[in-house]
């Protein structure tokens, strides 16, 4: 199953891609969510190969997920590969200037099942596929006007 979308965001590319790599602010945010965070690389810098180990609550469920950044191409690209038990994601964000002070995001996730209940549960999904896309571009549109705020603000 794959959700894709796409926001232009008035703020330059650098500003986007320094907001889209702010690691930091999303363990901020999931530790703010009731998550547990544990970074497990000792990278310095902003590379290929960073880790974290996610778990939290989920739908009544004590889930864990293991991210890791697979492709790091600085004011361009990020790629994730996303584990938990069952599935598996690739998930892929994408930047490029349109002008000087606009730039384009692309977000795309593809998830994978690799258990049986996970293919069913994948599968049941396909039937609310619409809703589950109508909220994923509105949660990405959100996010492009968090983005878009944070630069106004800088200004």
């Amino acid at each position: 199953m794959q959700f894709s979308s796409v926001q232009d965001v008035n703020a330059p590319l650098d500003f986007v891609f320094q907001q889209l790599s702010d690691f930091e602010s999303y363990e901020s945010y999931a530790l703010r969510t009731g998550a547990d965070v544990d970074r497990e690389d000792t990278l310095a810098e902003k590379a290929t190969g960073m880790t974290w180990n996610v778990s939290g609550d989920l739908r009544g469920k004590r889930r864990k997920v293991r991210i890791e950044l697979t492709e790091y191409r600085p004011d361009n690209l990020l790629k994730f590969f996303v584990k938990s038990s069952g599935i598996e994601a690739f998930a892929t964000m994408e930047s490029m200037a349109l002008t000087r002070k606009q730039s384009r995001i692309k977000v795309t996730t593809v998830l994978k099942p690799k258990t049986i209940s996970a293919r069913l549960i994948l599968q049941s999904a396909k039937l609310a596929k619409n809703s589950m896309n109508r909220k994923f571009n509105h949660r990405f549109w959100t996010y492009a006007n968090y983005i878009e705020n944070n630069y106004n603000k800088s200004r």
